[in-house]
């Protein structure tokens, strides 16, 4: 399978909604290395390979190209329930009492 263009651009738009960094270099056998980390700490550092031929190199890297986009995937949809819980949290909050907040010590 040949990765397109805006596969690779919807790769990097994932990262970015992750606020995660990408950086893009040549490896000595001419094969693009695609590093994706954390800009502010050290739990996700992953590696995917593409080769000159657009391939997805499954011998190098720590994914594949399809399973990166998998994990990209994985992790906006926990970043996007947590927002959620964290919305329903403050609704929750903003209907309570200054007494109910203070006794809750969420004031």
């Amino acid at each position: 399978m040949t990765i397109q263009t805006t596969e690779l651009l919807k790769l990097f738009i994932k990262a970015n909604q992750l606020d995660l960094s990408v950086v893009v270099r040549e490896d000595k056998d001419g094969d693009y290395v695609i590093k994706i980390t954390e800009r502010w700490g050290d739990d996700f550092n992953a590696a995917t390979i593409i080769t000159q031929e657009g391939e997805s190199n499954w011998n190098k890297g720590d994914y594949p190209f399809d399973t990166m986009m998998n994990v990209l995937d994985e992790m906006l949809e926990e970043k996007k329930q947590k927002e959620i819980k964290e919305q329903k949290r403050q609704e929750l909050i903003a209907r309570l009492t200054d007494e109910e907040k203070e006794l809750l010590g969420v004031k």
